[in-house]
């Protein structure tokens, strides 16, 4: 029987840990991959070449195996990190890693309790936008390049594990922004996590109506975009044809149709203008529609936002502390594209409360 290798160190478990975010942990105290320490640990080359998906949602027993042992780990104390067992449909969390938002506030309290950055399992549901903790949106662009991605774990100096930008390389962190609380968009959240609970016909509602947000309309863009909400910047992704359009979105772009979605169904209205009375109608169009809708069905009639000034004086204190912020500070030097687009997602921060 061959001896089983055992990691010198390998950090324990948290009740409310991701089981990838744990192997990715673990990893990153030896500088390497979950895959290169289970080739290692296997005696394998190669290891099993597991997606996030995969490893959350379908992780191979063995392998399960093999982690616990050689990390003096209990094996039930690592399935119960898995998804799969958490009574809810697999349509019901975001896929793509590059889809999932962190809570910066979360990960500077562990950095102040002395532990390792890791992500919470509530964090990959399809409705989970605002930290239920802190009530903060949940992010994945970096605070300090606005460049959105996959954060890397790695090992600092001092021995712990942080979540890194890969392209400027800072640690995820809340302090330099304040964060606004968002009540209202965490309100909507409850109403979309009950209704996934609860299964069955709202459920099949919940589903159905975020396919007719995302459906391609006769020119090609989702339909969302053009019922006048307010939107998140930058460019909107590409329309969905598939069952579960949230599995798939950003947490901006699922705010926005997860309140959408509760206006729709159950009349609740978050901090966004109303929705026109022709996309009601055209949602019942849709609940007839076995499949697709129909491509050529006409947009409803565009909402114009009303644009509320603010005193002059608050816009004054709103460039005031752009300019004395530390990510003005870090401004590509040179006058240019680059410089422009920052200065104006400083400017989109501010006026949006970030």
């Amino acid at each position: 029987m061959r001896q089983v290798r055992l990691l010198p160190v390998a950090p324990r478990p948290l009740d409310d840990e991701l089981l990838s975010c744990w192997q990715w942990r673990v990893a990153s105290h030896y500088f390497t991959s979950p895959q290169r320490i289970e080739s290692w640990i296997s005696g394998t080359p190669g290891g099993r070449n597991q997606d996030f998906f995969s490893s959350d949602f379908h992780p191979d027993q063995s392998a399960i195996r093999l982690w616990a042992r050689a990390c003096r780990i209990r094996e039930g104390d690592l399935d119960r990190l898995s998804l799969q067992g958490a009574g809810r449909p697999k349509s019901s969390f975001v896929g793509d890693p590059l889809d999932r938002g962190v809570c910066p506030v979360c990960l500077d309290e562990d950095a102040e309790e002395g532990r390792d950055h890791y992500c919470r399992r509530s964090w990959v549901s399809v409705e989970a936008v605002v930290c239920p903790r802190h009530g903060t949106g949940l992010e994945n662009n970096c605070g300090r390049c606005f460049r959105s991605g996959l954060f890397q774990f790695r090992q600092t100096p001092a021995g712990v594990v942080r979540l890194f930008c890969r392209y400027c390389g800072a640690v995820v962190s809340a302090r330099g922004f304040q964060r606004r609380y968002q009540a209202e968009i965490a309100k909507v959240g409850k109403v979309i996590r009950d209704a996934i609970a609860k299964g069955g016909p709202e459920l099949d509602l919940v589903t159905k109506a975020s396919r007719f947000f995302w459906a391609p309309t006769s020119d090609g863009p989702p339909y969302i975009t053009a019922l006048g909400l307010p939107l998140p910047y930058g460019r909107p992704p590409s329309a969905f044809t598939g069952i579960a359009p949230l599995m798939s979105l950003s947490p901006a772009w699922r705010a926005v149709t997860i309140a959408a979605i509760t206006e729709l169904l159950f009349g609740l209205v978050a901090e966004t203008p109303r929705l026109p009375s022709s996309a009601r109608k055209a949602f019942r169009q849709f609940e007839l529609e076995p499949t697709a809708p129909d491509l050529q069905a006409p947009l409803p009639t565009q909402v114009a936002s009303t644009v509320e000034l603010r005193p002059e004086h608050e816009y004054g204190k709103l460039a005031t502390d752009i300019i004395q912020s530390d990510c003005w500070k870090s401004l590509p030097p040179k006058a240019g594209r680059a410089r422009s687009r920052a200065i104006g997602r400083l400017m989109l921060r501010a006026l949006n409360g970030g």
